[in-house]
């Protein structure tokens, strides 16, 4: 499971040195503002919060769609950029889905353990009445 956040920070960090570079095809502030989305999905990624990691992607997919309507980005390098933030969210999601799922089963075990406690609790208490209670109702005549 640790090389799996690896993995995302990996592509996110791909994502930024392939789809955001500037290369001359838009402005460097254009450059920088995708850039710093993809710096904060990594950051949320490889924190191994992939809640916010994906609402950061979702954030990075708006300013990516208004640089397009904005004329600040060819529809090519849009596209580009698009492709790469759908990778990320695949894995992304595929990351936050494990995660949920250990999550559930560690709290399935600790549950478990609560039960097992308790039943082994109830069973201490009856063995103790059980040799207390042996007198009960012997003297009755």
């Amino acid at each position: 499971m640790r090389r799996l956040p690896i993995a995302a920070a990996g592509v996110a960090l791909a994502l930024g040195l392939t789809g955001c570079a500037g290369g001359g095809t838009y402005s460097a502030d254009t450059a920088s503002t995708l850039q710093h989305g993809v710096l904060s999905v990594a950051t949320a990624a490889s924190g191994k919060d992939y809640a916010g990691a994906l609402t950061q992607l979702a954030a990075l997919q708006q300013r990516n769609d208004a640089a397009l309507k904005a004329g600040a980005i060819g529809a090519e390098r849009h596209d580009a950029i698009a492709t790469s933030l759908a990778a990320v969210k695949a894995d992304l999601t595929q990351l936050k889905d494990a995660a949920d799922r250990a999550q559930l089963q560690q709290q399935l075990q600790q549950l478990q353990q609560q039960q097992q406690k308790q039943q082994d609790n109830k069973g201490q208490d009856n063995k103790g009445k059980d040799k207390k209670g042996g007198g009960d109702g012997g003297d009755g005549g």
